[in-house]
């Protein structure tokens, strides 16, 4: 019993990654964490990973974001832990993200917004999952940096579809009408909250929605951003 006891406390404060090594940083031990596929380097204006001293190719007229911004790439290990986080609520993973993600904020330089929106889920996806994944980051990030968060003000029209293996196009299209404020929002700067940014469309629509209703300064947030060479494969 004892040695059982001993065990559930150890475990505790292991490595959310190889569930073998003391956590160190951020839930990670320490050689776990700087394996991570760490965003180094991104765009600013569309969050794309970028090599050093590489100019990315979007056109920052094109974006409505004065920062969009994601902790990592959606490499392996962060991927299958995003997996996990979302599929088997392993919602321990969330604030260590959170951590993540603020620390890459603050590596940016970016300003703080004065409100956080997170990306709602259609009523079946969430009844199915049991939790919006977005909301809990929204709400890590919330205790972390000293942010209100809104969960009411955006939600979405009627049944979303899955965007698994779609590309930019098909998104757009999907995403066009599929979001809808039920009141006024009177904050001018606002971060939105997803889990990944693939091709940047669920947020983009989101931005542009908000905009029509006032707010002038927008940053896109989320744990992973993949990058233009990579299948369309996360999941809502």
């Amino acid at each position: 019993m004892r040695l059982f006891f001993n065990q559930f406390i150890t475990s505790q404060s292991l490595c959310l990654c190889c569930q073998y090594q003391k956590s160190a940083k951020n839930g990670f031990c320490l050689a776990c964490y700087q394996d991570l596929p760490h965003l180094r380097n991104p765009c600013l204006y569309c969050g794309q990973p970028l090599l050093e001293q590489q100019i990315c190719a979007c056109k920052p007229e094109d974006s409505p974001f004065m920062a969009c911004l994601s902790a990592f790439e959606y490499q392996f290990p962060i991927n299958k832990l995003i997996n996990q986080y979302k599929e088997q609520s392993r919602l321990a993973l969330c604030d260590s993200f959170a951590q993540s993600i603020a620390a890459q904020i603050d590596q940016q330089k970016q300003a703080l917004p004065e409100l956080l929106i997170p990306v709602p889920l259609s009523d079946d996806k969430l009844r199915q999952r049991g939790f919006n994944q977005s909301v809990e980051l929204a709400k890590a990030l919330s205790r972390i940096l000293n942010i209100p968060v809104d969960y009411q003000s955006l939600r979405t029209k009627g049944q979303t579809k899955s965007q698994k293996q779609l590309n930019q196009k098909q998104r757009l299209a999907l995403s066009a009408d599929q979001f809808t404020l039920n009141q006024n929002i009177h904050y001018k700067h606002i971060a939105i909250i997803d889990d990944v940014i693939t091709t940047g469309t669920t947020v983009k629509t989101i931005a542009y929605l908000l905009r029509e209703h006032g707010v002038t300064h927008l940053q896109a947030w989320s744990i992973a951003k993949t990058s233009h060479q990579q299948k369309y494969d996360k999941k809502p």
